[in-house]
């Protein structure tokens, strides 16, 4: 349900601002959170992989999670590459980026806004997913939750701190109108050291379930969970109300990312419980949005582009309900092939070759049967 969420504010961040609508401008200014948002299921996804093997007394096998995960990112990511190098009627803007920033997932750092400029997230995922395994190996049996908790909160001061210092350092002089503040992006958006805070939330949260769970259960059902949502969205409204009022001013620049992660992550707690997510399981298709939401994510911006230039001709302009309607029902489409042709095997072969992975039972009677 909250991938679905995720994906759906992320194309409303990217699709064009009309003048003159101020409700619909302020909402979709909000639509950089959704990232944020993946970051923080993200975080709790690939912390929960790994932290259940450390909770079972294994060691994390660094084959088997990357097999995962290049089998799970790539297939799909590397035919949208090919896209936009290779056909640049697909890319929504001119590719200035070269081809092998996209292959070696470094296009985030030093980025200006161009062809595919959206792909900056998967550079932060990846580079997570370098850095975590080592870190749980390297930190396996020798961290309490004490411990875990203060270079959690270590990890969020740091980059508050180095943002507040970049900002006063490059942009305190500037205004948004400034040619100056286009560097903002670059410098404190799309670095991955800028775009730790989801991420870090996801993990705390993964190891609360996993060494924690009566706790976890107790938080994610029930009087608590509701309190839980409370506080999301309050801290999602403080959010909303840091983009209007200090937008990439410093307080922004310091408060926003942490706080839009905390929001987030408390939402994720109150979803989490079984009553919740049998409600949301009954949302006609959001299962089948959320199984889509990457290739969603990786076509959205051309697909939509494309259709407003094919409508433009005909007096549509991006907010006639044909050409609204015309790009949803086209990134559907095109997401679903590329979800069933190249997403979907892949999965399959991963599960195959993930199953040669596995050792052979040993003699010894197995609890698993």
């Amino acid at each position: 349900m909250l991938r679905g969420l995720a994906i759906l504010i992320v194309v409303l961040f990217h699709y064009p601002r009309p003048q003159g609508h101020e409700a619909y401008r302020m909402l979709a200014n909000f639509g950089w959170t959704g990232v944020e948002l993946f970051f923080v299921l993200s975080g709790f996804l690939i912390g929960s992989q790994l932290l259940e093997q450390v909770a079972r007394g294994e060691e994390p096998s660094f084959k088997r999670f990357y097999l995962r995960r290049s089998l799970r990112i790539l297939p799909p990511y590397l035919i949208v590459v090919a896209l936009y190098v290779f056909v640049p009627a697909w890319s929504e803007s001119p590719l200035v980026t070269p081809a092998w920033r996209f292959l070696t997932f470094t296009q985030n750092f030093g980025l200006r806004r161009n062809g595919f400029s959206h792909a900056w997230s998967l550079c932060v995922e990846e580079h997570f997913y370098l850095v975590l395994p080592l870190l749980v190996l390297a930190l396996r049996g020798r961290v309490r939750a004490p411990q875990l908790l203060v270079g959690a909160a270590g990890v969020l001061v740091a980059g508050m701190l180095l943002r507040g210092a970049l900002w006063q350092r490059s942009f305190s002089m500037y205004g948004p109108d400034d040619a100056g503040w286009r560097g903002y992006d670059t410098l404190l958006y799309y670095p991955t050291y800028a775009r730790l805070d989801g991420l870090t939330f996801g993990v705390l949260l993964a190891a609360l379930r996993v060494f924690r769970p009566a706790a976890w259960e107790r938080w994610t059902r029930g009087a608590r969970a509701g309190g839980l949502a409370l506080v999301g969205l309050a801290c999602l409204g403080g959010v909303l109300w840091l983009n209007e009022a200090y937008y990439r001013n410093l307080p922004y620049t310091m408060i926003a990312f942490p706080l839009t992660s905390l929001g987030y992550g408390a939402l994720l707690m109150a979803v989490a419980g079984p009553t919740a997510s049998r409600v949301c399981a009954r949302v006609p298709g959001a299962k089948t949005f959320a199984a889509l939401s990457f290739t969603v994510y990786l076509t959205h911006k051309a697909v939509q582009h494309n259709v407003r230039v094919a409508l433009a001709p005909h007096g549509m302009d991006a907010f006639h309900p044909v050409t609204l309607l015309g790009g949803a029902v086209a990134v559907l489409l095109v997401s679903l092939a590329l979800h069933h042709a190249v997403e979907r095997p892949a999965l399959r072969w991963r599960s195959r070759l993930e199953a040669r992975l596995v050792r052979a039972p040993s003699p010894r009677p197995s609890v698993a049967g």
